[in-house]
């Protein structure tokens, strides 16, 4: 399924070790389908890990530094890092979980103990908070450099 040897042998590994840290939790006549759901899980997320790598790295440079040539100073990047340290805990665990990972809501909902319905109802004011503040942020800064 992944097409690399190493690859393969990596995700078997992790996946014994998952199962030996749940040995416990685990009954043995499950332990085949642990093994097999834990593999699966963690090869589909080494892809899409690697291809949004892969997407980051064949942007143009300044789409990915943000330099777009607005001319407001302050790239796009530093605007995202300060509207996303002003959320909450749980708005910043579901945007990584959801934007960054690619976890579906329910998977969301699963690992933060929510409902699929709380996951979208987070996720849209997060990313309502974020972009108030990066717009106030940029609108703050666009004003510094008119003055100059």
């Amino acid at each position: 399924m992944t097409g690399e040897y190493n690859w393969a042998q990596d995700l078997v590994q992790d996946s014994y070790l998952k199962l030996w840290v749940h040995r416990v939790k685990i009954n043995i006549e499950h332990a085949n389908p642990f093994l097999y759901k834990v593999l699966y899980n963690k090869m589909v997320d080494d892809k899409r890990k690697t291809q949004r790598t892969q997407l980051m790295e064949n942007l143009p440079e300044q789409q990915r530094s943000g330099r777009g040539g607005s001319g407001t100073g302050l790239e796009s990047k530093d605007l995202l890092d300060k509207a996303f340290r002003q959320l909450t805990d749980q708005q910043k665990q579901i945007i990584l979980l959801r934007d960054w990972e690619g976890y579906s809501y329910k998977e969301i909902g699963g690992i933060l103990e929510a409902n699929e319905s709380q996951v979208k109802v987070q996720l849209f004011r997060a990313r309502k908070k974020m972009k108030q503040v990066v717009t106030s942020l940029n609108n703050d800064y666009s004003k510094c450099d008119e003055n100059k």
